[in-house]
């Protein structure tokens, strides 16, 4: 049962909350003065603080200063009627979560406390999940607590003990290279150099000086000698991102030093011997690239001795919350915002939502949210595909061919146009006048091109 101080010098109100609370199934304390507060929460930390603003000698603002200084400000929700703009715009900023005014309705203060329950929750269970998952540095790895997740971890931490190369597997969005940096720091290579290259983002003709290196003279604009990031990588661990994407003819050479363990920079004469673990990652399906020749089926061997699936964001339906609320926080940090209220309705359009990018994809939304939305975070904030349930593209900003059958021009720039006026249209909360003004645009040449793209705003949830 979650426990409630209620911190009101109103003898009247102190006792209906004290009813409403109970009828409500939460544990109720009432106090009718801040100091009465101090001396409770020297005894027991509540779930949640109800707390007035105007109070006799310490008021309640002066109250969550002093909890602030302490670092030991609970959960709590301002509940007054006499508070100033400045008093309630500092209470947020200290990390007071909601303000109801008074007189307020039984559904608006119940709204408020199930909600700021249910982020409290959901943040200590992130900073537990953190706490275990940082390194060193601070810095956040792995997040999640599904079934799926839970399998995956236990996969890496029994994998990343072995010498073995290891083949990780999954959607765009998903987090590979998170796996591979959690494979590295767990194994008997982490003090060694973790070093990366996405095979997909550098053109072909350049892939395999960066991998092999080359020597003085070996070509035009080599002017002294460079190693290639295999020698970088020795005695540590290469990731090769995209692997899939790697030409077939560079396959040979990467077959080779996988062989023998031996490189040869473009333009030498002799080998060099390498200690390097191999960690690969690829989105596409490289059984099929094999039976189609696209991929040497021996490398394809070299490469897969352990095999690691990332799951998509759609079946960690536990961790959606979870991620999302601990990119809103970083975000909130990032650009120096306030924290960010989220309303019940949004989090439960967002797990309805089947994620085609993956946590990129949310990651690039709390981004957005943090930058563009209000607060608190509302459904009509939302892209309309989450809002409406639909599919969008993945949240790249383009439309990705690979991912997504050959359209022909008209298809990909109607696609293009469309995602990126209702991304205009979601920052100027559906203000046409002000989305044509953004777009240089008339407003009635924007109804007009909205009613072609089937855009319109997202209706409001009704409870």
């Amino acid at each position: 049962m979650k426990q409630i101080y209620v911190v009101e010098d109103d003898p009247k109100i102190r006792a209906n909350l004290r009813f409403l609370l109970r009828e409500n199934d939460f544990e109720v304390q009432v106090m009718a003065r801040a100091e009465e507060a101090l001396s409770a929460l020297d005894e027991a930390v509540p779930d949640l603080v109800l707390l007035d603003v105007r109070l006799p000698e310490m008021s309640g603002l002066d109250l969550v200063r002093r909890l602030v200084d302490e670092s030991r400000l609970p959960p709590t929700i301002i509940i007054s009627g006499e508070a100033s703009i400045s008093e309630t715009v500092d209470a947020l900023r200290l990390g007071v979560l909601d303000f109801v005014e008074k007189p307020f309705s039984v559904e608006r203060l119940l709204q408020s406390i199930r909600t700021t329950l249910e982020n409290s929750e959901l943040r200590r269970e992130v900073a537990s999940l953190r706490a275990r998952l940082e390194d060193g540095t601070g810095e956040p790895r792995i997040l999640g607590g599904s079934a799926a997740m839970r399998e995956l971890l236990d996969r890496i931490e029994k994998a990343a003990v072995t010498e073995a190369r290891i083949l990780i597997r999954g959607e765009s969005g998903t987090g590979k290279e998170l796996v591979a940096d959690a494979l590295h720091r767990a194994s008997s290579r982490r003090d060694g150099p973790f070093i990366k290259i996405n095979c997909a983002a550098i053109p072909a003709h350049l892939i395999e000086d960066e991998l092999f290196g080359h020597v003085k003279g070996a070509f035009t604009d080599a002017r002294q000698a460079k190693p290639g990031l295999f020698e970088e990588a020795h005695g540590g661990t290469l990731f090769l991102d995209e692997i899939g994407d790697m030409d077939v003819a560079l396959q040979a050479r990467l077959l080779r030093v996988l062989e023998d363990g031996k490189v040869r920079r473009i333009g030498d004469t002799r080998d060099r011997e390498v200690d390097v673990r191999v960690v690969a990652a690829t989105h596409a399906d490289l059984e099929d690239s094999v039976a189609e020749g696209g991929f040497r089926e021996d490398l394809y061997f070299r490469l897969a001795h352990l095999p690691l699936v990332v799951p998509p964001l759609r079946s960690r339906g536990d961790d959606i919350q979870l991620l999302f609320h601990h990119y809103l926080e970083h975000f909130c940090k990032l650009h120096r915002c306030r924290p960010k209220r989220v309303g019940g309705d949004v989090l439960r359009l967002l797990a309805d939502y089947p994620w085609p990018g993956n946590v990129r994809e949310l990651r690039n939304l709390c981004e957005r949210l943090v930058v563009f939305g209000g607060d608190p975070i509302t459904p009509d904030q939302l892209p309309s595909a989450i809002a409406q349930g639909r599919i969008s593209a993945p949240e790249t900003g383009l439309v990705r061919l690979e991912d997504r059958p050959t359209l022909e021009l008209k298809e990909f720039r109607r696609r293009c146009e469309t995602e990126y006026i209702e991304s205009i249209l979601q920052r100027t909360r559906w203000n046409v006048a002000a989305a044509a003004r953004v777009l240089g645009l008339r407003r009635s040449y924007l109804h007009e091109k909205m009613n072609q793209l089937g855009l319109s705003r997202p209706e409001p949830e009704i409870d």
